[in-house]
């Protein structure tokens, strides 16, 4: 059973930047950048659950004091609060006041950054050059890309990487060791397959699998995740590349799979690229492959465009089966 003070070490103490696992390289940088006086604006980027906000917040908790975190320290979600009238009044309004009970500075984060439109992403950028003396931001995305270059210019850029297998797994077995549950090899496989190496993910997932059953299997995760079985998916592949191609059964299949499943097109399209990466060299050829990965793109281009899925699946099935008969 769980200690009441294990829980607040684990759960509720504020976190530190040691407790950012699988980015040492950019938490002994920020080690060394929040000992400065001159703290500078940063970017994280990188994909999702990987510890962008949990860095962020550890860096308050390095810079501020507990009483002068409700003063200085402003939270924003950008995807929300994305419009210029929020960068003009509310982010400027907080950031053109001095900072209070002793902070060198005040602090802005705007997760979700990318989501801003351009505009506001210009007013920021003013905003951040006119009182940097006194203010400073923490701008967290997916895309750097999606963030115009004169903000980039401003900031300290680090690029999170996605956790590595071990680590997710290393932090599901902590979880489900305390939540008395009993989860099997192939369930640990399946939840970091499906949230490709998404802390958060993994963790709602295996959240979501505890509601239903504590013997916590493959099975049980693919149902509430909506994630195909790899070996449905390589049956499918299957049946257009094997020596008795069957377009009948490979459309069945996925008909079958998206009712059953409830997955769109683009959701079958993210599958079926994962599976054929790993399938063997021998079973399915390089040129293969390659001229698979191709089509997929361009039915989910497709998919983009407003196409109807069970037409352009049609078509990757027929051409994968006239590409392998070739």
């Amino acid at each position: 059973m769980v200690t009441t003070e294990r829980m607040w070490t684990e759960y509720f103490r504020p976190k530190t930047l040691d407790d950012v696992v699988g980015q040492q390289e950019i938490v002994d940088r920020l080690k060394q950048l929040v000992t400065q006086a001159d703290f500078p604006h940063m970017l994280f980027s990188g994909p999702p659950g990987v510890g962008k906000t949990t860095s962020a917040e550890a860096v308050i908790n390095e810079v501020f004091s507990l009483a002068q975190r409700a003063a200085n320290v402003k939270r924003l979600n950008a995807s929300d609060d994305r419009g210029i009238n929020v960068v003009r009044e509310d982010i400027k309004n907080f950031a053109r006041v001095l900072p209070s009970g002793g902070a060198k500075f005040k602090l802005i984060i705007l997760d979700e950054a990318d989501q801003m439109t351009s505009e506001a992403q210009h007013a920021l950028r003013r905003t951040m050059e006119t009182y940097n003396e006194i203010t400073r931001f923490i701008l967290i995305c997916n895309y750097s890309s999606k963030i115009i270059s004169p903000i980039q210019s401003r900031c300290a850029i680090f690029r999170f990487k996605g956790l590595q297998k071990d680590e997710v797994i290393s932090r599901l077995k902590f979880i489900a060791s305390n939540k008395k549950l009993k989860i099997d090899k192939g369930g640990l496989e399946s939840l970091y397959k499906s949230s490709e190496g998404d802390m958060r993910q993994a963790i709602n997932a295996l959240q979501a699998a505890a509601s239903l059953t504590k013997d916590v299997t493959d099975k049980v995760v693919y149902q509430v995740q909506g994630y195909i079985k790899p070996a449905e998916l390589t049956d499918i592949i299957f049946n257009c590349i094997g020596p008795k191609p069957n377009f009948s059964a490979a459309r069945k299949k996925v008909v079958t799979l998206m009712e059953s499943y409830g997955l769109s097109g683009q959701d079958l399209v993210k599958q079926f690229n994962s599976q054929l990466s790993t399938i063997a060299e021998e079973d399915l050829p390089g040129h293969l492959r390659y001229e698979a990965l191709a089509m997929l793109s361009d039915v989910d281009y497709r998919l983009v465009s407003g196409c109807n899925p069970l037409v352009q699946f049609d078509a990757f099935l027929a051409k994968l089966i006239a590409l392998a008969q070739s």
